[in-house]
């Protein structure tokens, strides 16, 4: 399985670089920054290079918001049965996946589920949290 980080600006690459301080190397993760006047074609282009690059494998697409724009152009590739997207990628999330693709029984739904649970979960206020008794 491929995973693909599709953010606005460099966030994609900076949670990648995250991930692997924390886990170490990570292979088949691509990531497309949009910067500030990228025309999409040319990010609809890179996302087409990178499944036809890994067209064998299924793909999980994070992006950083839904309804922003690396989250449109994710939506065209679900037509797709092997293309899965989840957005509002975090740190938590992207160690979750990281950590299940290893086991090749984890179906990539299992993965885009829990991956998502594991962003939602990892959400804390830290007040209310020491506040409660």
């Amino acid at each position: 399985m491929v995973i693909v980080i599709l953010t606005h600006g460099i966030f994609g690459e900076e949670l990648l670089r995250s991930a692997e301080m924390i886990i170490g190397r990570q292979d088949k993760v691509e990531v497309i920054s949009i910067n500030s006047g990228e025309l999409m074609d040319d990010v609809y282009s890179k996302m087409e290079d990178i499944l036809a690059k890994y067209k064998d494998e299924s793909c999980l697409l994070y992006t950083d918001m839904f309804g922003g724009s690396p989250s449109n152009i994710s939506m065209a590739y679900l037509a797709k049965d092997s293309v899965e997207v989840v957005s509002g990628v975090n740190l938590p999330m992207l160690i979750k996946a990281f950590t299940m693709r290893m086991d090749s029984n984890n179906s990539l739904s299992q993965i885009a589920k829990e991956s998502a649970e594991a962003a939602i979960s990892s959400i804390k206020v830290a007040g209310e949290l020491l506040n409660k008794k």
